[in-house]
């Protein structure tokens, strides 16, 4: 239930509940003043002056709800707007029902003093002060509901979720034609700065929810605008230099030609609050490099080649950002989500290629910033993505398999164990899904390594038998467990490294 339902709700609550309580009011005075007629009751032709005595505390009492009201606005909408973004103030007053609560009273108010002055010696406006009594009434009633609405107004939550609406909003109209692209384009510009805002900031001030709720909400934007992109007009692609200001002529030739100005201008509200987040709130990395993911795996699903690549693009930002702020933190979570990635990805073989190609650049990229724990960790997830190639039969596979064993896992003479241990898991892997020879290709690549070591590493992965890690983590799952139906395979596979190694010698 949004604020809007939740203010009309309270309002006919209350409306109700002071209704029901001044009739049963009225009804007991009357009836216990032997129920006199209603000449008796009203001053209407027989002194009008007091029907001005009693406009005059309506009067104020409007005076007192304009006064409360307008303090309240004039106090918590800028407090508000400075803490999350100065459009707020805009927000608010293009909102229908901060329009209608404030003419209403404000012209209520001047109806009261409209009344009183049309009373007369012989001239009693009946039905006009009928209607000032009964605007009163409701303008009280209305009071408390329009205080918790104003409240719930600047809920940062409920302001993400007006700005995605209005976006969402807009897109629709576009697509039937009902509004100028050039206006939808700007608005939705517009909206998307301030999303970025709330975002940035909430992450500065530490207020995690709020960041949260911001990150799912630009992804629920890239979903419905996903389903609508194929039935949106040729010209809502385009774009000029002053919706990408900065951006070269290339680079707008580019976003033309790819049709992807939508998700480019999300997701770098995302990538800002990656930057920001990398330094101030680690935990909104996992929900930006998630999400990202999903959008990428829905254009995948959609066959949006275009939004894919936006996608898998910010993925690299990312990786980019967190190689330069030496986050081993943020690499491990995103080659998880890389990796995830990829079983979306397993009918795309030429996807499924450049994924591996990127996953190698970065670890080595990690590696040569000093980050050695970096290619061990790609080694596993990279490992993974070839069995899930092999077990789907992709054409990848092979391809895939050459990027894990370009991953050094020789650093001088020192082996290194996590690497060495992956290689070993990879080749064990591929004998129990039936790939000898690309196990053969694993093992001749640790054909340079000591047999002993070879042969004692598995035997400490099949000895491995606690699957969760023995610290708090983001997977949980240790990297060096072998399910039971994998472990057998191991000494198989150390065996085919012992055989390649005497032929290397």
């Amino acid at each position: 239930m949004d604020s809007r339902q939740r203010f009309l709700r309270s309002f006919l609550g209350l409306g109700l509940a002071m209704t029901l309580f001044f009739v049963a009011e009225f009804a007991a005075e009357w009836w216990l003043a032997g129920m006199p007629g209603a000449d008796k009751m009203s001053w209407v032709g027989t002194n009008n002056a007091k029907l001005v005595d009693l406009l005059s505390p309506m009067a104020r009492a409007y005076n007192n709800v304009l006064a409360m009201l307008i303090a309240t606005i004039g106090l918590a909408i800028p407090l508000t707007a400075n803490m999350h973004t100065p459009k707020l103030i805009d927000m608010f007053l293009r909102d229908r029902t901060n329009q209608v609560m404030l003419g209403a009273c404000a012209i209520g108010a001047a109806h009261v003093l409209w009344t009183a002055w049309m009373v007369g010696p012989g001239f009693a406006p009946v039905w006009a002060f009928r209607l000032s009594v009964l605007g009163t009434l409701i303008g009280w009633a209305a009071l408390i509901p329009y205080f918790f609405y104003v409240v719930r107004f600047l809920d940062p939550s409920n302001i993400l979720r007006r700005l995605r609406v209005e976006v969402q909003q807009t897109v629709h109209l576009a697509q039937a034609g009902k509004i100028d692209l050039e206006v939808a384009q700007d608005i939705i510009h517009e909206r998307m700065h301030q999303t970025g805002t709330i975002v940035l900031k909430s992450i500065d001030r530490a207020d995690r929810s709020v960041a949260l709720e911001g990150i799912w909400g630009l992804k629920v934007l890239l979903q419905d605008y996903g389903e609508r992109k194929a039935l949106m007009p040729p010209a809502w692609f385009k774009v000029d230099r002053g919706d990408f200001i900065g951006a070269s002529q290339d680079a707008l030739a580019v976003i033309n030609e790819e049709r992807n100005w939508f998700e480019l201008r999300v997701m770098t509200q995302m990538f800002l609050a990656y930057q920001s987040a990398l330094a101030k709130s680690t935990d909104a990395i996992p929900a930006i490099s998630d999400a990202t993911r999903v959008v990428a795996a829905m254009a995948a699903r959609r066959g949006d080649a275009a939004a894919l690549l936006v996608a898998t693009r910010f993925f690299h930002n990312y990786l980019r950002e967190a190689i330069k702020r030496k986050d081993v933190h943020a690499i491990y979570d995103l080659f998880y989500q890389y990796r995830s990635l990829a079983s979306d990805l397993m009918d795309r073989p030429e996807d499924l290629r450049n994924l591996g190609k990127r996953f190698r650049h970065y670890a080595e990229q990690a590696g040569s910033q000093g980050m050695v724990f970096a290619p061990q960790i790609a080694g596993f997830d990279l490992g993974w993505v070839v069995l899930e190639a092999a077990a789907h039969a992709s054409p990848a596979t092979e391809d895939l398999l050459g990027e894990v064993l370009a991953l050094r896992h020789l650093v001088g003479q020192a082996p290194q164990a996590m690497l060495v241990k992956a290689k070993i898991i990879l080749g064990a892997g591929l004998l129990e899904r039936n790939q000898p020879a690309l196990a053969q290709r694993v093992a001749d690549n640790l054909a340079d390594l000591g047999v002993g070591l070879v042969a004692q590493t598995a035997a400490d992965l099949r000895d491995m038998k606690e699957r969760a890690f023995w610290e708090v983590t983001d997977r949980q799952v240790n990297l060096e467990w072998v399910s039971a139906e994998h472990r057998t395979f191991l000494p198989k596979f150390a065996a085919l490294v012992h055989t390649a190694a005497e032929q290397v010698g």
